[in-house]
């Protein structure tokens, strides 16, 4: 390429991904690819007009150059977002793929309801029609994402559940949706998970309500 040549291509490349700035509602305005439209998807438990108000700052903006910082901002505002995937369709469309968090429980903490994730984070609870039938905890729990894992690893049955309830002396009983309830041990309670789902699908355990494993080597029918 001649060396004129190379310098006018320079320049044009300069153009087209640099912003310019226009003085309009303290916004950013872009000749060259700007915003036109967002798309957001994957939504369930954020507001997606919220979203989409939260997102109008980057309307008009330069699609290559986004402000990653406000972004950011946003995705800590709702604490049902795990993190946001950006996909830029040029050239002026920006696809906004929201990955949220995925409570696996629900519980009242100082009057005040939240949903609880495998990971033990708290969300602010809104009523979703898809976490409707999600089980409640009680108790002052500890290490809850322990003892979730301890259930998803030995294929407890976990949509069986209507509730966990926590004691201080470090152990757990499960209630299950048809009532019957399962007092696990404070330790060595893994090899019994399997045991457990075996029981709960044998008939000749159908007609008894309490499963107490407490005792150790022992099993208590009610």
């Amino acid at each position: 390429m001649k060396k004129p040549l190379k310098i006018y291509f320079l320049i044009f490349i300069f153009f087209i991904f640099s912003t310019y700035n226009i003085k309009h509602d303290e916004k950013s305005i872009s000749i060259f690819f700007p915003i036109k439209e967002i798309l957001i998807d994957n939504n369930v438990g954020a507001n997606f007009l919220e979203l989409k108000n939260d997102f109008s700052f980057l309307m008009n903006t330069n699609l290559f150059f986004l402000n990653k910082e406000k972004i950011l901002k946003i995705v800590n505002k709702h604490d049902f977002i795990s993190n946001i995937q950006l996909k830029k369709k040029y050239p002026n469309t920006l696809n906004v793929s929201i990955v949220e968090k995925t409570p696996v429980a629900t519980q009242i903490i100082n009057k005040k309801k939240f949903y609880i994730t495998k990971d033990n984070e708290k969300i602010n609870f809104i009523d979703l029609k898809i976490y409707e039938d999600l089980p409640s905890i009680f108790g002052k729990y500890k290490n809850f994402n322990i003892f979730y894992s301890d259930l998803e690893k030995n294929n407890f049955k976990i949509n069986r559940i209507k509730a966990f309830y926590y004691f201080d002396v470090g152990r757990w009983d499960i209630v299950l949706k048809n009532e019957k309830v399962i007092k696990l041990p404070e330790k060595n309670y893994l090899d019994l998970l399997l045991k457990i789902n075996l029981m709960l699908d044998d008939n000749n355990f159908s007609q008894y309500k309490v499963f107490d494993f407490r005792i150790k080597d022992q099993l208590i029918l009610q």
